[in-house]
């Protein structure tokens, strides 16, 4: 397939009408950044809980990362979190509501105060719930096709939008950044393993953090790959398939669960692609984790607040009181172990 074929289907497929390839969904995010900061470091509003390497993107385009708190009860940002946040800035800029997990909240307010203000809405939509589903809100949709996720190729990412000057100006800005290279994958590789590593006992003013989050910072540019569009397109065709196999183990686990349902409570937001199996340990999820993990129970946590994983000058926002939901992965197809996040089969 070619690469404008697969752009082709990609955007049909999640409802826009152009999409724009590159090497990783961060390098389709650092060339938004560049092209509508006009010279100017930016705001990007992002949920507090999401992974670290985005922050690290948003500041190699020139923009600044502002966390945005999440709720207790679904680990999203409410709607109004959102329109709070865009509210406190100064300027507009890119606010990235997130489908976390795969879940859907509800942001018709934050979509009417971006629109009435110029903010650029961005939905962060890497576990592909937009695929063939409710139509998007957003100006433009950020889409992944790395480690861990529903598309999973291991590389690749894409950003669609309505605009198609905005389409060629991306495409033209990521023309400009380098290949991904498999040494560059490996270095990619041995950052987060460093990470994992500092994190049982991280000090976010370590030297040594500070250097892995500049070095993440200039891994963030590369071009798309088209020797990947065919492994892409066999991905795209057997998503539906793959998406029922994670409804059907879903539903498996909330049936098996269900007795503890006011012990581990389920997320009160719908899921159309469930990426892991959600709940919230409302007496916390330290104690649950530990007793999965005794018993050989692949369970892993969810993302911990950016303000425990970045040194504070990449970030800008508010600091959350702690860290509240516990999650439990079972609704992929193959078994991938890492010290945080596990994927098993049934």
């Amino acid at each position: 397939m070619s690469r404008a074929a697969l752009e082709q289907k990609l955007a049909r497929s999640f409802s826009y009408e152009y999409a724009v390839m590159a090497g990783r969904a961060r390098s389709a995010l650092v060339a938004l950044i560049e092209i509508l900061r006009k010279g100017e470091n930016i705001p990007v509003l992002l949920p507090e809980n999401i992974c670290p390497v985005l922050v690290t993107a948003i500041r190699a385009g020139g923009g600044t990362a502002v966390t945005v708190p999440v709720s207790p009860l679904s680990g999203l940002p409410d709607d109004q979190a959102f329109v709070e946040a865009m509210n406190n800035q100064p300027t507009a800029g890119i606010v990235m509501p997130t489908h976390l997990y795969g879940f859907l909240g509800d942001y018709s307010q934050t979509v009417k105060f971006a629109r009435a203000k110029g903010w650029f809405i961005l939905e962060n939509d890497t576990n592909a719930v937009r695929y063939d589903g409710d139509a998007p809100f957003g100006d433009g949709l950020l889409m992944s096709f790395g480690y861990a996720k529903p598309l999973e190729v291991g590389r690749g990412g894409a950003i669609m939008t309505n605009e198609a000057n905005l389409a060629k100006e991306i495409q033209s800005r990521l023309s400009t950044y380098g290949p991904l290279y498999e040494a560059t994958i490996r270095q990619e590789n041995d950052l987060m393993l460093k990470r994992r590593g500092m994190r049982q006992n991280l000090d976010v003013a370590d030297p040594e953090l500070m250097r892995i989050c500049d070095r993440e910072t200039t891994l963030s540019r590369f071009r798309f790959d088209e020797r990947d569009c065919d492994l892409i397109r066999a991905k795209l065709n057997h998503f539906p398939t793959e998406r029922q196999d994670r409804l059907a183990r879903k539903e498996i686990w909330d049936r098996a669960l269900e007795p503890l349902d006011n012990i581990l409570r389920p997320v009160p937001l719908p899921q159309p692609v469930p990426w892991r199996l959600i709940r919230r340990a409302v007496t916390g999820r330290a104690p649950f984790t530990d007793i999965l993990w005794q018993n050989d129970i692949d369970a892993g946590i969810n993302y911990r607040s950016l303000w425990r994983e970045m040194p504070a000058e990449y970030l800008n926002g508010t600091a959350p009181a702690s860290d509240l939901c516990l999650k439990h992965q079972n609704t992929q197809p193959k078994t991938h172990f890492s010290i945080l996040t596990h994927r098993t089969n049934l």
